[in-house]
């Protein structure tokens, strides 16, 4: 049987591509910010710039940082799944109909 819809077979691949690098960049950013964001928010309190919560700001946009990313990881992933369900359905329904 042959295979339709190649562009979003295609479009399905990407989705999870870009899902991984999400991922990957969610993980990133949160040990950066982890590690980071504390020692910045001392940095700017020390010259001046006002803080909001001190050290403990970086730790929660550390973890805002996570939910985010995991929420579009999530709806990335499921996106490309999702089409690739409506293309088994596809499938599934052409090889039921009788051959005329």
């Amino acid at each position: 049987m042959e295979k339709k819809f190649m562009a979003l077979r295609t479009i399905s691949v990407i989705f999870k591509i870009i899902a991984w690098i999400v991922a990957a960049l969610t993980v990133v950013g949160f040990l950066v910010m982890l590690v980071g964001g504390a020692a910045l928010s001392q940095y700017g309190s020390r010259y001046g710039a006002p803080s909001m919560m001190g050290p403990m700001w970086g730790i929660f946009m550390a973890f805002y940082i996570l939910i985010v990313g995991a929420i579009s990881f999530i709806s990335f992933l499921a996106g490309a799944e999702l089409i690739l369900v409506w293309l088994a359905i596809e499938e599934n329904t052409r090889a039921l109909k009788p051959q005329a």
